[in-house]
C-alpha cells in the first residue's frame, strides 16, 4: 500500500519494485476472466458472469442484489 510520510501525505507507489509480481497477478486475472462473459445491468453497469448466467433472469437477480433500480 501507499506509505504515509512524516508530513502526513502519501508517497507514490513505485511500480518497478514489484513489477514482476504485478504482471503475474494481471496474467492470472486475465486467465480467470477468459471463462466469463459480459452482462449489462443498465447503461453504466456491466458484470462478468458464466455463459449459462448470461440472461435476463440472472440480470434481474443481480440488479436486486446490487441494489440497482
Amino acid at each position: 500500500m501507499n506509505e504515509l510520510t512524516t508530513k502526513g501525505t502519501y508517497k507514490k507507489v513505485d511500480l518497478t519494485v514489484n513489477g514482476d509480481k504485478t504482471s503475474q497477478a494481471v496474467a492470472a486475472q486475465k486467465k480467470r476472466e477468459e471463462k466469463l462473459f459480459p452482462l449489462r445491468l443498465n447503461s453504466k453497469t456491466v458484470i462478468y458472469v458464466k455463459k449459462e448466467n448470461q440472461n435476463t433472469h440472472y440480470a434481474e437477480k443481480a440488479k436486486k442484489k446490487i441494489g440497482i433500480e
